[in-house]
């Protein structure tokens, strides 16, 4: 019988879960640059995934009143902490990325926002139990978007939180859909004429072949990034398990979907061409 022990390092960290977050902070690292260009280049704060679906979401689940503070966790180059310091919140920021850290600093210094970044690794339980001693206080709200799935245990970031998160405040998780969202749910699509317009006519679908137990992936978050991301794909009940397990419990879900008119015919494979599948979830979880 064989028997495989992790070796046990860096906050209770695996040797294999700091090798991956190790692997993943170097492609956010190499992307950072690309990253930002990507998340301007229409002029908003955002490529439309954030604009349109995301953002909107954490708005509404945060429900944030004058005076409260907010906490990002994953905060990458910083839109959610900006969206949220511009209506005077206070704000603080924690990344892995010191490189997707730097450009959220130029652009609240750029826009003339005083947001507090620090850096953090969300895996390393130690450390944001330090952190969480430091600011006993705590905080209204924590958002946490498109960061889950980036991290290979969601026990380090569920001990955590309760510590973190003020009596009465509460905390918004927006990612990928589990069900119908790669590497899960596959778009398929099929172009056919109406006999009746004789018009070009879309027809869209998510494939589901696995879902209970997918592997790590690697995936690209924004089509065409110059390096690939390792993906943690959670059904439904290992997603939300390990924060019920730490004394949290869910009182709001959604599920966002693009509702572009029309759609995008000249890409298929968009989202935009999904009005009724949801590509993101979004939760939100209380103190019990």
């Amino acid at each position: 019988m064989t028997t495989n022990i992790a070796v046990q390092i860096n906050g209770g960290q695996s040797d294999h879960h700091k090798a991956a977050t190790d692997e993943n902070r170097q492609a956010w690292d190499a992307i950072a640059d690309w990253w930002e260009r990507k998340q301007s280049e229409t002029g908003d704060d955002g490529n439309d995934m954030f604009t349109q679906c995301l953002l909107p979401e954490v708005n509404d689940l945060a429900d944030w009143k004058s005076g409260q503070t907010v906490l990002d966790l994953g905060a990458g180059s910083g839109i959610i902490c900006r969206m949220f310091a511009e209506k005077g919140a206070r704000v603080t920021g924690l990344d892995f990325s010191q490189l997707m850290l730097d450009k959220a600093r130029k652009r609240a210094e750029t826009n003339g926002l005083a947001i507090e970044y620090d850096l953090i690794d969300l895996m390393d339980v130690e450390n944001m139990k330090d952190y969480a001693r430091k600011h006993p206080e705590g905080f209204d709200i924590i958002t946490i978007s498109t960061t889950l799935k980036s991290l290979p245990s969601l026990e380090p970031i569920a001990e955590a939180l309760p510590l973190l998160l003020k009596p009465g405040g509460r905390v918004v998780n927006v990612d990928l859909h589990p069900a119908f969202s790669k590497p899960a749910g596959h778009r398929g699509m099929e172009v056919f004429e109406d006999p009746a317009t004789g018009k070009q006519q879309l027809q869209t679908y998510i494939k589901v072949m696995r879902y209970l137990n997918i592997p790590p992936s690697k995936s690209e978050a924004v089509r065409g990034q110059p390096e690939p991301l390792t993906t943690y794909h959670r059904p439904f009940w290992s997603l939300l398990e390990p924060f019920f397990r730490n004394g949290l419990v869910m009182d709001a879900m959604r599920e966002p979907a693009f509702k572009t008119e029309g759609g995008d015919m000249e890409h298929p494979q968009s989202y935009h061409n999904f009005p009724q599948t949801p590509m993101l979830l979004a939760f939100r979880l209380k103190h019990r």
